[in-house]
């Protein structure tokens, strides 16, 4: 079992050639380690994208480094460093990887293993959890990375665990959190969602405040308690997510992809995007 390194995929795969491509490069575990079809460390330096029209089975990223992009039918998920990526088998999709490459690690569960973990998180379709530093999470994934080469039973039932360490920590990460969005107003929830879906707007407060009959300053609070900054600033970050991916993925220029977003003034655009990036637009 090798780390895959720089390797150019097929811009399109299909669920056969998907089974083909892994099997070639050597990521093919079924036979020794259960629950895991293919699995091992990706680190790509460069632009990557792949599609597929779905997998046999279930598909955990999770990113040591850099950032990328996964669309599916229910949107699009922005990776970025020690986020987990758990997608449901046979949806089709559209991988990313942004300039700059990405270190992370990649698994495909069989869905006997999966299915009751995914009925406890509801059945959904995708998720994309980002772990903090103090989480276990990225030591359960460098502990199951390690036994991979490994041909034997001790290194098989070690495996086991930490499989289910990982995913118990996915369900369990994700339940509290359901339960505390559970206590998020209404208002709050619609703000968030606005923002998500049309981040292109021009948005003011005195907006929402006329909407909800709900002081501004309270509306800011609430927001922050909620989702962990006020609402223009995580309005700002989704516009520079989103033109995170027009630069990638188009040859707009700079002030276009600010105007695409929402962000008119493109000095004020470009002085956001490098601050969140370390970067300017451009050289991005």
């Amino acid at each position: 079992m090798t780390d895959l390194e720089n390797t150019q995929f097929e811009s399109f795969i299909s669920s056969t050639q998907f089974q083909e491509q892994f099997a070639q490069e050597n990521w093919h575990l079924e036979e020794h380690m259960p629950g895991l079809c293919y699995g091992g460390r990706f680190r790509q330096t460069s632009t990557w994208q792949i599609r597929a029209d779905g997998l046999p089975c279930y598909l955990l990223l999770y990113a040591f480094s850099g950032n990328g992009t996964l669309s599916h039918p229910d949107g699009t998920l922005f990776l970025q460093e020690r986020n987990l990526l758990f997608l449901d088998q046979n949806i089709p999709f559209q991988m990313r990887i942004a300039p700059g490459g990405m270190d992370c690690a990649l698994f495909f569960l069989r869905s006997e293993e999966v299915t009751p973990y995914h009925h406890a998180l509801g059945e959904k379709i995708s998720l994309l959890l980002p772990f903090p530093t103090a989480s276990d999470m990225e030591y359960y994934v460098t502990q199951l990375l390690n036994l991979l080469p490994i041909r034997s039973t001790v290194s098989a039932v070690a495996a086991s665990k930490w499989i289910v360490s990982i995913l118990s920590e996915i369900c369990a990460f994700t339940l509290s959190d359901d339960r505390v969005h559970k206590d998020i107003p209404d208002y709050i929830s619609e703000m968030k969602h606005t923002f998500d879906t049309s981040y292109q707007a021009a948005f003011r407060l005195e907006d929402f405040e006329m909407r909800y009959s709900i002081h501004r300053d309270r509306l800011c609070r609430e927001f922050s308690q909620c989702y962990g900054a006020p609402p223009l600033q995580y309005l700002n970050a989704r516009r520079i997510e989103a033109a995170k991916d027009l630069l990638i993925t188009t040859n707009m220029r700079v002030y276009e992809v600010g105007n695409a977003v929402g962000i008119e003034n493109t000095n004020h655009f470009i002085n956001l995007f490098k601050k969140t990036h370390r970067a300017y637009p451009h050289a991005f």
